[in-house]
Order: structure tokens, then sequence, then C-alpha cells
């Protein structure tokens, strides 16, 4: 017990403490010369537990100098007190601070009273007095305290380079645990204290046999302290097998070479806690031998990992050599601590182990569930920060990386959101502020780096863009900080590259000077690093990026000065040979873009592309695709009757230019020399027989065998492609991929120019047609489709036909080329499955780009008049062109009179294909593509045309094609994307047209109305379409004797099959793909015999057939592949993962979330109607459709979460990714909806400098709302954030997209509907169309 007593000076009350405390630790601070002493840290831990609270550095400073002050004279040993006085002020008033100041960065979430630990300052005060300076030195003492005192950075690998240079980490990685125990000075006092006493008499208590086992002596322990780093859940080093944990210092070492300090993470211990507090129920004594019990089991697999000291682990141990033995002590260790308990506390350990299925289970779960929860979270602010970084709101952005500290999540949006806001300021001509933001970007940029928050750019070298987790090379991961750090980089660049045009725009020298002084200074540092050399990073070079933008901006200055002509060719003309660079042309591209000057802008295209082999068609986020693209959007969407010829002009103009620049880019690329040639004749899959006319009359013939449904809207083509730690950069197919991939993006952008400038050429003649002008207007505007413009066409429409059959050459030579087979190991398995990953995204990108020339050639053939168009079209053209050239010139009667024969013609054809991963044949799933393609562009057109029952009309004849071949296997359904167009393009169409009638025309029970009415129709269609979809794999589980056979069948076999190791994504993909038959014969043929498997055993005996095996097999790995996010927090967060006979848990909550989205699945038209309400801003009728659309159902999302509940209960398993997508209850993506309908809102605020955005304000309420209720998983960011981020990318017109788009986005004018012609086509909803009635095309 302490009390207070009044000091004589005045100051605050000081308290009272064993004066012979103070008295020893004064003594050593008068004569000490800093030797580390045992009896001066237990005084500083004895004065310490004297008092009630943890005291300031003023009170400690206070007390000690009056104390100090009260000796003086009193002794001879306290005759002189100079040094005491000395060391006291240095360490409370400069060391203690300017450590903290130090560490601003990576200690900048712990205040100063962390830091006010007793053995801490022990330490800290032994440091000051090693110094042995004169004590008036306070900046040289200081220093050399905190260099001594920062001896930790712990596991940090540190690249050596080619020319043998080790580099070093830096100094502000550095810095001084607080210790938690000595040897001879006993536990700190303090919020730990009791749970180590308790850990370290549970360690002395372990047999000897299990210490040694996990390489740890307590012997070898000198001292315990605590890591007081913040926890980056995504920073590679967790992957380390037990990291997490702790770990023996590896740089303190005796002259033994034995560790002596073991480290443990402050997240580790702050968990025990949290779980003895929650858990009061039980006698304290018992929560901490529970807690103990845990901590050192924690420390002993920690230790197994790191080793006694750096021998201990050969260069041939591998992290998966030592999993499995790690695994058998920790559960010795933990099955030895339960025997050992009795009376009481032994029946309750005994019973929890039964229930969680493992000793001490009940904590160990909780232990994985809280830092899972922490990681979640972390991972949601961390996106959340960004998101609004990007978005343009800084406080809120730095508010979320607040949250959960992290600093590599403060750096990243300390840095993102000056870059938005710098490009922000420039878009508003904001020089000066924009410039004022750079300085600040590279100090965050270099503390970053320094303090280990970003990855050390030595390491990307060094490494290769690898973190190695061991000493084994096959332990190495993609270390994702790279690519975290090179697009800050790119990022940043562009930031200088945008604001020095900006100087050179405005004619401010002087500051442009200044800006090109400091870009070039950085770029020269960043390229020291040499990150360009490692292969499959971008490609980010600082001197490419300085020289690019200099360049633009000395030609921006000289264009300037010489007026800023528009359509100056002869100015650029003289300039050309200075773009040396993509990034170059692009940024002077964008330039001439802004000011509108087309005529420049594509003169600059083409002699980029006239140099594509010396600039390269893309550098970073820069290329040719995205101006070209960019320049035609502007051209047409200015659609005033006085520009139009001239600008179909330009469009021509382009198209000659790009065909005489293009070269090979032109043609579609033939590899006779590296691919081999297909044996067999290739089919073409648009060619039509006349011969045999019975057999191909329609385009969309194809043959089927009968195959089941998969529910996708994707390609069949595996969306991971990558397994941690392998790359196939050096492949064949990587190698081919790399050749062919630049030729197909651009041919794919020359498809969708092809398309805007058709429908460009069709909107503009339906304006010209309405324009009253004079007589000579009239006749400069009629030359719009004068010879030279068709002849234009007609060759245009030529080019798409040779290049769609030069690709389906390519298609097939791909098809045919083979990978070699796998030996059936599991690394060879993986390389396989990267390969065949590639060479299926290559297929699918020539499939792609096959599709999007058709498209343009229908689009083309629909420009011209029927009279000029008819000889060149085939049979199945001739039904397809009028209905386009229909709908791109807004003519609702020619499409009424075509749409009958139409769905005719189609009626019967397939539209399933099987995908290629599944053996599907690529000139089948490319008709079937080519089919889907124009089935999306009529639902995404008609309902602009007023033509509601079309569209409805078309989706049913959909549904009859899906169903007419039904062969057997897996096949892609696109129905639910062709359902999905259909019913948002109506939805929009109404509403839309409702902004042209009265205000109380349709108000918002009015529009409900409709709505509901329009909804139901489609929905019945959508639930007969269900009844027939296979949603995923794990469905097949519901069945109960399936879910038996195969539970059986886990617990029988499992524990031999079901190891995380082996479960990899890309192991699995590719026993899937050869057969699980191979995989069983691969086993049998290379298991060590003296080891024998079960399951081979009884395969061998006959006690299971083949078929058996392979069909539980199938049925688990075909789940798991479906949902291996699932799998990966199963396998992180769960004690029975361990097991594989108990993988069968797993499954069963696979089988729970199974059902859970067949229901919401059943529930996605309401879904759609909500969407479609809230981004068009009808809010009340949105809340409206809610409160309905929650009350139906309810009662149903409290049917599956009472079956999880009882689930959970049973295994005690908690798994948040399926925890909180049933507690979605079907209406949070609703909340969903309204976010995504605010960030567009919220931007233009940021745009316009609002940074008190209403909208923004409703956003974040919103999210906020979302968030109390979802717990969070930190294996990826959730869907719906990744959503949000994917608007803003749609909304940044800096950011140009990477994948291949499916469809062009055709913008036409939309013809307006009144209430009485919707209400007239509900009525007639269901009648037949009429078909071929004669009637008079419109002139």
């Amino acid at each position: 017990m302490t009390t207070s007593r009044n000091h004589s000076s005045g100051q605050n009350s000081l308290p009272t403490v064993d004066k012979l405390i103070t008295r020893e630790i004064l003594g050593y601070l008068n004569f000490s010369n800093g030797k580390p002493d045992p009896k001066f840290r237990f005084n500083w831990n004895q004065l310490f537990s004297e008092l009630d609270r943890l005291p300031s550095s003023e009170i400690l400073y206070s007390l000690l100098s009056s104390e100090l002050n009260a000796l003086k004279g009193t002794t001879p040993a306290f005759q002189e007190i100079k040094q005491a006085e000395n060391v006291l002020r240095i360490a409370f008033k400069e060391c203690l601070p300017k450590y903290k100041q130090h560490h601003r960065d990576l200690l900048f979430h712990v205040t100063e009273q962390d830091f006010l630990q007793p053995y801490f300052l022990a330490v800290l005060f032994e440091a000051i007095l090693e110094q042995q300076t004169p004590w008036e030195s306070d900046t040289h003492v200081v220093q050399g305290a905190i260099d001594k005192l920062n001896d930790f950075v712990g596991f940090r690998p540190v690249a050596i380079l080619e020319n043998n240079q080790k580099m070093q980490v830096y100094p502000h990685e550095k810095f001084r645990p607080i210790p938690l125990y000595f040897r001879e000075s006993g536990v700190a006092c303090g919020p730990y204290q009791r749970l180590i006493e308790f850990t370290l008499k549970t360690l002395q208590s372990t047999p000897n046999d299990l210490l040694h086992q996990a390489h740890f002596g307590l012997d070898k322990m000198d001292e315990i302290a605590i890591d007081l780093r913040a926890h980056d859940h995504l920073h590679p080093v967790n992957k380390r097998t037990n990291y997490m944990f702790g770990e023996w210092d590896p740089h303190t070492i005796d002259n033994q070479g034995y560790y002596r300090r073991f480290i443990i993470r402050k997240l580790i211990l702050d968990s025990l806690l949290a779980w003895i507090d929650e858990n009061k129920e039980l006698p304290l004594q018992e929560r901490l031998q529970d807690a103990a019990a845990v901590l050192s089991g924690t420390m002993l697999m920690a230790s197994s990992i790191s080793g006694s000291g750096p021998d201990t682990h050969s260069s041939e141990t591998s992290l998966t050599s030592l999993l499995p033995k790690v695994a058998r002590q920790r559960d010795d260790y933990y099955n030895r601590l339960l025997a050992s308990a009795s009376g009481q506390r032994a029946e309750r350990l005994l019973k929890e182990a039964k229930q969680s299925q493992q000793p001490f289970g009940h904590i160990r779960h909780y232990l994985n569930l809280h830092l899972a929860r922490y990681g979640a979270q972390q991972v949601q602010h961390r996106q959340l920060s960004r998101i609004y970084a990007r978005m343009g709101f800084a406080t809120a952005a730095r508010c979320e990386s607040a949250v959960i500290p992290c600093t590599s999540v403060r750096f990243e949006c300390e840095i993102q959101w000056r870059v938005t806001l710098v490009h922000l300021h420039l878009e508003r001509y904001e020089l000066e502020e924009a410039w004022n933001l750079i300085p600040e970007i590279e100090d965050f940029l270099t503390r970053g780096i320094e303090c280990g928050a970003l990855i050390d750019p030595w390491n990307i070298l060094g490494f290769q863009g690898l973190f190695p987790l061991f000493i084994s090379r096959e332990d190495s991961i993609p270390d994702q900080r790279s690519e975290v750090l090179l697009d800050l980089m790119e990022e940043i660049f562009s930031a200088y590259s945008a604001t020095l045009s900006e100087a050179a725009a405005q004619g401010n020298n002087k500051l442009k000077l200044q800006i090109s002084d400091r870009f070039q200074k950085l770029a020269e540092k960043w390229d020291r690093y040499a990150t360009t050399t490692v292969e499959d990073l971008p490609q980010v070079n600082g001197q490419d990026s300085f020289e690019s933008a200099a360049h633009v901006s000395q030609i921006l200055t000289e264009w300037k000065n010489g007026g800023e002509s528009v359509g100056d060719i002869s100015f650029w003309r003289q300039h050309v040979d200075r773009f040396e660079s993509a990034k170059a042309y692009a940024l002077t591209v964008d330039a001439l873009l802004q000011k509108r000057d087309h005529v420049a802008a594509i003169g600059l295209i083409m002699q980029w592309l006239s140099q594509v082999d010396q600039t390269g068609l893309e550098s970073g986020p820069y290329s040719i695709h995205s101006v070209l693209l960019q320049w035609m959007r502007q051209l047409t969407s200015n659609l005033d009757p006085k520009t139009i010829a001239a600008n179909c002009l330009s469009i021509r103009k382009m198209f000659d230019y790009l065909e005489a620049n293009a070269a090979d880019y032109w043609s579609v690329p033939r590899f006779d020399a590296v691919l081999p040639a297909p044996e067999k004749e290739i089919e073409d899959p648009f060619e039509d027989n006349l011969e045999d006319p019975d057999e191909e009359d329609s385009l969309f013939d194809a043959a089927y065998e009968n195959v089941t449904f998969r529910d996708s809207a994707d390609d069949g083509v595996q969306g991971e492609m990558m397994d941690s730690g392998y790359s196939s950069s050096n492949s064949e197919i990587e190698s081919i991929n790399r050749q062919l991939e630049p030729r197909l993006k651009f041919l794919n952008t020359l498809s969708q120019l092809w398309q805007i400038s058709a429908a460009f050429f069709c909107e503009s003649e339906i304006i010209l047609h309405k324009e009253q002008v004079d007589d000579s207007q009239a006749t400069e505007q009629s030359q719009l489709f004068d010879r030279s413009t068709k002849q234009s066409i007609e060759g245009w429409i030529q080019h798409t036909e040779h290049l769609q059959q030069e690709l389906v050459v390519l298609l097939n030579s791909i098809w045919n080329y083979q990978i070699p087979k796998p030996s059936g190991d599991h690394d060879s398995n993986i390389e396989y499955d990267l390969q065949l990953q590639t060479k299926f995204y290559l297929m699918h990108a020539i499939i792609i780009t096959t599709v999007n020339c058709r498209s343009a050639r229908l689009m083309l053939l629909s420009t011209l008049p029927k009279s000029d168009s008819e000889p060149e079209l085939t049979e199945n053209e001739k039904i397809l062109v009028p209905i386009y050239r229909g709908v791109l010139t807004r003519d609702i009667e020619l499409v009424q009179k075509e749409f009958p024969t139409f769905l005719s013609n189609i009626s019967e054809t397939p539209l399933l294909y099987t995908p290629l991963d599944q053996g599907g044949k690529p000139n089948v799933v490319l008709k079937v593509r080519s089919l889907q393609m124009i089935l999306r562009f009529l639902l995404s057109q008609l309902p602009s045309l007023a033509m509601l029952r079309e569209t409805w009309q078309l989706l049913k004849t959909v549904y009859r094609m899906e169903r007419s071949s039904r062969p057997e296997g897996i096949a892609v359904s696109e129905f639910d994307r062709l359902f999905r167009t259909a019913l948002r393009s109506s939805l929009s169409a109404i509403i839309r047209s409702a902004h042209a009638w009265d205000s109380e025309q349709l108000d918002d029970e009015k529009l409900i109305d409709i709505a509901g009415k329009l909804v139901e129709k489609y929905r019945e269609q959508w639930l007969k379409h269900s009844r027939t979809m296979r949603l995923s794999s794990a469905e097949a589980l519901n069945q109960e004797f399936v879910w038996m056979e195969v539970k059986q069948f886990i617990q029988q076999y499992g524990s031999e099959l079901f190891h995380a190791q082996y479960l990899t994504l890309g192991n699995l993909r590719a026993i899937l793909h050869n057969g699980i038959e191979q995989y069983l014969n691969y086993l049998a043929e290379y298991h060590e015999p003296a080891e024998p498997m079960l399951l081979l055993t009884d395969l061998e005996e006959g006690e299971i057939d083949m078929d058996e095996a392979v069909s539980n097999l199938k049925i688990i790995f075909d789940s798991v592949v479906d949902k291996f996010d699932r799998f990966v927090e199963y396998n992180s967060t769960t004690t029975q993962s361990d097991y594989g006979e108990m993988f069968y848990c797993l499954l069963d909550f696979l089988r729970i979330e199974a059902a859970y989205e067949r229901d919401d699945w059943k529930m996605v038209p309401l879904l759609i109607a909500h969407k479609v309400l809230a981004q068009e801003d009808r809010n009340e009728s949105a809340l409206i459709w809610e409160a309905v659309f929650e009350a139906n159902s309810e009662e149903i999302a409290k049917k599956h979460l009472k079956k999880l509940k009882q689930t959970e209960s049973e295994y005690k398993i908690n798994l948040p990714l399926i925890s909180d997508h049933l507690n979605e209850r079907f209406v949070k993506p609703l909340a969903v909806n309204r976010m995504m309908a605010l960030v567009p809102r919220a931007m233009n605020d940021a745009r316009n400098g609002n940074e008190d955005s209403a909208a923004f304000s409703i956003l974040r309420e919103e999210i906020e709302r979302y968030l109390a209720s979802t717990i969070g998983s930190g294996i990826d960011v959730p869907d719906w954030m990744r959503n949000l981020e994917d608007e803003i990318d749609r909304l940044d017109e800096k950011v140009t997209s990477e994948q291949y788009d499916i469809e062009t986005e055709i913008k036409l004018s939309p013809v307006p509907m009144s209430l009485d012609d919707i209400k007239k086509q509900l009525k007639l909803w269901n009648q037949p169309l009429a078909r071929n009635r004669k009637k008079k095309n419109k002139e």
C-alpha cells in the first residue's frame, strides 16, 4: 500500500516508497558504468510493485530526484551526486522522448506509458551509463543509448546481391522489446505478470524430453520480452509456421551458439488475457493455468521452428518436413499436460477436450479465432482506408487506418490519399496545392521503407520478389509487398508527371524546374534498386518515367509558347523523334485530348504505333489501347450536327492510319515455328456449308452431349493462377503467351473501335435525318455515307472476316499444343496446373477477341444500306443484320418485323457449352459464346427501344435454348447473366422514361407497383431455371445418402489423405484434371511401403471399389476447389484441421452454406430490382422495396442460422466467412446496393473539393452499419469491398483495365415510353409476337 506526501517544493504529491529500494537504484546510477546488474533490475521491479498505479515519467523523475537530493551528503557514497543527476535528467528529459521520436513510425501506436515498464527503464539506464562520456554531451549520450537499446528486429531476411554485397537492416527497423522476465531478477510486474509466472512454472514441470525435442532450454533463457510492434496480418512473415507465437531472438547468441532471449508477440498475450477476462465463471487460478498451458505450448511450437541456435536446422530442412514433427510434439505436450491435471480441473478439462475434440481445444480454438478476427478487422479497415483515400477523403482514410494499428496500412494510406489529392487539385488547376503534397509523399515513402512498413527495395531484387520463410529455398513465397511498393511508385511517378505537365501547361517555368529536379533525383534513387530485372513483377522504371514526363513538359511548354494551335501537325512532326517510350506518348496524347485536339492526338498515336518495336504498346498503366479508346469515345460523344461529317471523316482516316502503321499488329499472329500445326482440317465455326444447308442452316448449330448445369458467368478458366512459391514464367506456354498477348490486345481494341464507330455512324444518321437545315448544309451532310465511306466500311467488314478465320486457326493451334503431363507428385502437379491455366487464359483471350471481331462485323454491316450489305451476308447474317440495323438506327418497326423470325430461327439452338478445363472443344465454345454475345447485346438494347415484351420473349427463348440439349457432365449456363441484363435494362428503361413524365405520374407507390409486376413475371422464369441449376459442388452433399457415404469415407481414410500441405489449389486442380484414378495409381506406385496407406490397402484387397473411392474423392476435392477460401480459413482457425479424419467438419459447414445459397439464389430478381432503384436515385422506392423484401425473407433466414448455430455448437467451430454469409440474412446485399449508388456522387463531390460531402457521410454511415454486424475474415478482402473498389476503378479515368472486355459499352439514345405504353405491354406480356407483317420500311 502506498501513501502520498506533499513535496516541499510545491510539486504534485509523490508516492511514498521503500527508501531502501530508491537508495539502491540511485547508488547504481551514481557509480555504475552500465554493466547489467540483476539486483538493479530487481529493484526497479520492486519499485513499480509498490506503486498502486503506473506512474508518469514526470512523477518518476521527481520522485527519484527528490530522493537523490535528500541523500546528498548523508554518506560518502552520495557526497557527490552529479552523475546520478545527469543520468536521471538525460533518461527522463532527453532519452525517453527521443526514443519515442526515433520510433514515431515503427512504434507509432505505443504510448509513453507503454515504455514506462520496470525492466525497460532498467536497461535504458544501463544503456545511458554505458556511454561513459562527459554527461554534458547530451546528444552523443542519447544517440549512443538509443543505438544500444535498438537491438532487435527478429526474423527479417536480408538480401545478398550478386556482387556479394550484403544489405543491412535499416536503423529504424530495430527497437528494444520490453523485458517481461530476467533469469536472476524474476518476472516484471504489470498486466502479464501472473500469466508469465504460471507459464514458467508450467515449463519448469515439462519433461526434459519434450523440451529437448522443441529445442527449448530453460537454462538457456536469460530473458523473455514482448514484441510491441503492431501486428501486420498481411505481412508474408506470418506465413512462417508458428511465427505468430514468437521466436528466439536470432541476434542474441552466447559464445556457445545458443539463443538466449525469447520474444513473445503482444497480440498473443493480449488474446490470452482476453480469454481469462471473458471466462470469469472459472476460478482465477484455473484460468491462469489453462492460459499458461497454451502459452507454454505456443512457445515450444515457436522454438521448434527457430531452433536453439542458428545451426539447429540444416540447409536441407524445410518447413514442410518440420510440420508433422512439430504437430506431433504439440499433441504430445498437450496430452501430457492434460494427463497431469487433477481434481475438478481435470474433470473439466477432459469434458472440454471431448467437446472440442482436442486437449485444451477450448482455449486453443479461442486463440485461433481471436487472431483470425483481429486479422479480419485489419484487412477490412485497411481496404476501407484505401477506398476512402482513392475517393479523395483523406480524413476518413486516416481514421480507418488507425482503427487496427499497422505500420504498412498507415504509410500506404498517407501516400495514397496525397496522390489522389494531387490529381484532384490538378483537375481544378490548383498547381501550387498539388505541388505542396509531393515532398510529403516522398517523406512518407522514405520513412515507410526505413521503418519496415514498406518492403526494402533491395529485397525485391535480392529475393526476386519472393519472401524466404526458412532456410530451404522451397520455403519461399511471393512477397505481395513487392507489388504494393511498385504500385505506389508508379502512382508517385504518375503524380510527378501530372504535376510537371500542368506546370508546363500553365507556363510556370520556375516551378517546372523545381519539380523536374526533384523528380529526377527520385527516379535515379529508385532505379538503383533494379526492380525491373525481376520477372513477373510490374516494370516501374524511374528514368523512363522522368524522361517521359520531362519530354512531355518541354514539348507542352514549346506548344504553349507557340500559341497552343489545335491541329498543328507541323509542330508535332518536328518533335516526334523526342518520344522514346510508351509513357511519353501516352502522357502527351492525354494532354492533347484534354485540349480536345483530336488531330494532333491521333497523329502522335500513329507515330507511337509505327515505333512499337522500340517503345512497346504498354508501360504500366499507360497503353495505346486506352488512348485509342479515349480518343474514339471523346470524338463520338460529340453529336453536334455541324461536326458529325468532320468526325466521321476523322474516324475513317484514323482506321486508314492504323492499318498503315500497325504492321504485324494489323493481322493475327502465326506461330508455325512455335506451335505444332494441327494435323486435321480445322473447322471454322462461322463457315456456312453450302452443300449441306440442313446441317448448318443456323450459325448457332452445335453438337452437344448431355451435361448437367454449372452456374457461371465466367469462361470456365479458373481465376487463381498461382500457388504460393511457384511460377510458370519460364515455361514454353508462358513464353508463347507473352508473344501473343500484345497482338491479341491490339486486335481486341481494334474490334472495339469498329463497334463504337458503327454505333456513331448510325446515331449520326438519325440526327441528320431529324435536322431541318438549309440546302447547302443538307448537301454537305448527305455525304456522310458517300462512296468513300461505304468503301471504308466494306474494307473493315472484310478485315473482320479475315481476322476471325485466322483467330480460329490460332485457337486450334493453341488447343492442340500439349503441356507435358505431370509425374503425379505435389510439385509437378502445381507446375502442370500453372501451365494449364496459362493455356486456358490464352485460349480465353483468343475467343474473346474473335467474339468481339464478330460483333464488330455485325455492327458494321448494319451501318450499310440493305442494298449495299445484302451481297456480303451469310444466311445467318441475313437474319441478324436487319435486327442490328433496327437497334442501332432506333427503327422499332424494323426490329418488330424481323424479331419473330429471329426467335424462331434460334429457338432450337443449344446454348450451353462444356468449359475448356472440363474437356470442352474450343470451336463449340466459340460458337456458343458468339451467340451469347448477340443475345446480351439485344437484351441490353431492346428495353431502351421501348420493347419490353420483345426483351421478355427473347429471354424465354434463351431458357428453351438452354434446355434443347442436355449433354452429361459440367456445362456453363449463361442464363443467369442474360437474365440479369434483361431485367436490369428493362427496369432502368422504365425509370429513365419516367423522368420525362409529369411529377405525379410515377410516384413511389406506382413505381413499386410497376416494378413489382415486372419482377414477378421475371421471377417465375428465374425459379424455373433455378430448379435445374447446381450452384456448387457441395450441394451434392445435401443428399443424405451421399453425405453419409462421404463422411464415413473421410473418417476411415482421411487421416492419411487430407493434409493441408497437399491440399493446395494447384495440386487439387491438377488431380481433378488428370483424373483421380490416375492420382490413386500414382500413390500406389510411389508410396513408401514401410508406411502403408489404408485406402490403398483396401483398394488392393477389394474392401472398397475404385469407383466408390474416386466418386467420394471427386466430391471432396470439387467442394474444396469451389470454396477454397473456406478451406484456407478452416485450416488457419480450427484445431480440427490438423486431423484429416475430421475433414468432414468443413464439408458439413459447406453443406449448410450451399443450402443458404440455394434460397439466396431464388431472391436474385428482387435484389436486381433494388439495385436499379438505388442506382437510379429512387431512394424512397428502394426503401419500400427493402421493407417488403426483409419481411418476406426473415423466417427462412432464421432457419438457416439455426442450423448453423447447431453445427457450430456440435463441432466447436466458427468459420467467419460462412457465418458472415448466412448472417447477411439475404438483406445485407441491399445495403451494398445503396453504397454502390453513393460512390459516384461522393467522388463527384471530392472532385469539386467538397470533403464535407453529404453523399460520402451517408456512404460512411452505411459502411459502419454493415461492419457492425460482420465478423470478417483475414483470408481476403470481402466481395462487397471489392465491388466498391471496382466502382471506383470504373469512375477513375486514370485506371485502365488489364482484362479483356467481353462486350464494348455501346450507348444509344433511348426511345421514351409513356406510362400507358408500359401498362399495355405488361397486359399483353405473354401473348405471341406478330410474325413477318409486311410493313414499309422507314425511309
